[in-house]
């Protein structure tokens, strides 16, 4: 029964194969990608980003198809070794062939791939900031206008900031982070990032001072698709370990285009 087994898998024709009919679903897949529309679908975005499960099989495929090549060539095998090395050739142009229509495709429409922003418009009678474009940053003090204390800049392109915060003179030791959301439904944006990137420490050395600035960026949209997003302050007491929010604005904000 193993010996079966063992004489079926080595067989040269069938990796090879199966890699050539898993690239040729890739290809009618992609095809589709071209008729969606303005709403992209997760499964579309995974093809496009090669995250799908037929990408992940088929970089498997090939590492396993190169190991039996190997083994054909070790055993010298000169009949597999042919008939491998053309199956193989014709699996890979079809897999160049996707490979460059998801470039096309992605060129053409990488708008579509996240629509956050068109789907969050700004809402009317909102009040909001604009980060500031330019190196000067309007310094708070210590008359309590705290709506000067916390400062965005535009980074380098769109959806790329940076932060200056006045840290209060009364404030223990402990951390500051910034949290962001959309307004109109609460949404938190690149939570995974945003805190690690914004993170600083607060002793008393920085008390009555400004931090940073501090670069983060903001994932979800495309650029010069602006929505508004609430950027909070948030502090933790090194001692206790209390949470407490002590600032936030609201700012007109685009995603960064990876």
């Amino acid at each position: 029964m193993n010996k079966t087994i063992n004489n079926i898998l080595l067989k040269w024709w069938l990796w090879p194969l199966i890699l050539i009919v898993l690239q040729i679903i890739h290809y009618f897949i992609i095809t589709s990608c071209y008729n969606i529309g303005a709403d992209v679908t997760d499964n579309v975005l995974r093809v496009v980003n090669f995250r799908d499960p037929i990408s992940i099989i088929s970089v498997i495929l090939i590492i396993v198809n190169i190991c039996i090549w190997i083994y054909y060539i070790i055993k010298k095998h000169k009949k597999a070794i042919a008939g491998h090395l053309i199956l193989m050739g014709v699996a890979a142009v079809i897999c160049l062939y996707n490979i460059i229509s998801v470039g096309i495709w992605w060129m053409f429409n990488s708008d579509l791939v996240d629509d956050f922003g068109r789907k969050h418009p700004i809402p009317e009678n909102v009040e909001y900031h604009e980060p500031l474009s330019s190196d000067y940053i309007e310094r708070g003090n210590e008359s309590g206008n705290r709506d000067t204390w916390l400062q965005i800049k535009e980074g380098g392109q769109g959806g790329i900031y940076y932060y200056t915060f006045y840290v209060p003179r009364d404030i223990d030791n402990g951390e500051i982070w910034l949290e962001c959301y959309e307004i109109t439904e609460n949404i938190r944006l690149s939570s995974k990032t945003i805190k690690e990137r914004t993170l600083q420490e607060i002793t008393q050395d920085n008390r009555g001072k400004y931090t940073g600035p501090k670069e983060f960026s903001i994932y979800e949209g495309v650029w010069e698709e602006f929505y508004l997003a609430r950027i909070e302050v948030w502090f933790q007491d090194s001692a206790t370990h209390t949470k407490q929010k002590i600032s936030e604005k609201i700012y007109k904000v685009e995603g960064w285009m990876r």
